[in-house]
């Protein structure tokens, strides 16, 4: 089963990068817009300006989290085909080489008027596109950090305020505007579901007066817990960031694939590892302040 790295270019000349297992049905879902609460929904037409496959999700997530710490001068340079400032722009910072997937057979001519790419000595080799290429404005990267930075703000609130495990969650709808927001309350409510993302759900739903929250995205600090996705799920989100992953209770790809799985009538699309490093740094610190407190021989 091979798993797919894209960029896509907006009309307003800002980028998104996402994955998938099935590179034709998402592009078309792109194309449609049926995608609400995604970045791209309001931003076509699109461009596909690249994609890899990989042999395993976890290459191409590896390969995705990469992609996103690109600047946008060198995803600008790779849409315009601008192969020696690329180069000059990887130089000091990370290999082109080091995005590429196992099986060498990227694809750009999935979208009306994409060029094909091909791989020629290391190098990706693109035929030139007509047409003058359009300035960038806010990236896709750009408004997921903002909106992580939100979260991160609520995750501290989450220790300062209530002693609580740093995670803060807050829901946007597709127009951008904030709808929810919370931060863990497990402890303080005596409440074992009460975890940011419920929280900040709970609010959404009030807010709204309805328990479907289509086309909102959900950012969160932390990977999304059995509990926390599968209450994603029947909310109906459209999408999930999160900043650090759960090596031993993620359900979003690293224990348990809950939001992706096919079996459900309603699939969440995920993103992460944005300001991870931030948000592993903050729980590590609860953490160690948490163990330094404990009485000797305890």
């Amino acid at each position: 089963m091979a798993f797919y790295v894209y960029i896509l270019r907006c009309a307003d000349g800002s980028y998104y990068t996402g994955h998938t297992d099935d590179l034709e049905r998402r592009i078309a879902q792109h194309e449609a817009g049926e995608i609400p609460g995604c970045y791209t929904h309001a931003k076509r037409p699109l461009k596909l300006v690249f994609s890899q496959d990989f042999s395993s999700r976890d290459a191409a997530l590896e390969s995705e989290r990469q992609i996103k710490r690109w600047s946008r001068a060198k995803k600008q340079a790779l849409a315009d085909h601008d192969w020696g400032r690329l180069r000059g722009l990887a130089r000091n910072r990370q290999p082109l080489t080091e995005v590429r997937g196992s099986t060498g057979s990227p694809r750009t001519d999935l979208l009306k008027g994409s060029p094909r790419m091909e791989l020629k000595h290391g190098e990706p080799q693109m035929a030139p596109v007509r047409g003058e290429p359009v300035e960038p404005q806010a990236d896709a990267e750009d408004v997921d950090e903002h909106w992580m930075r939100h979260a991160l703000a609520l995750a501290d609130r989450a220790e300062r305020d209530d002693d609580e495990i740093p995670v803060g969650a807050v829901i946007v709808d597709a127009q951008g505007a904030i709808v929810g927001e919370g931060w863990n309350r497990n402890i303080s409510e005596h409440d074992p579901s009460a975890h940011a993302e419920i929280v900040a759900m709970r609010v959404a739903g009030a807010n709204r007066r309805n328990h479907r929250l289509l086309g909102c995205t959900l950012y969160v600090t932390l990977e999304p817990c059995a509990m926390c996705a599968m209450a994603m799920v029947h909310a109906r989100i459209a999408r999930v960031v999160y900043a650090a992953a759960d090596p031993k209770t993620g359900a979003a790809g690293s224990v348990f694939d809950l939001l992706a799985d096919p079996r459900h009538n309603h699939r969440v699309e995920v993103s992460g590892g944005v300001l991870a490093g931030e948000a592993g740094a903050r729980l590590k610190a609860y953490f160690r302040r948490k163990r330094g407190k404990r009485k000797p021989g305890a």
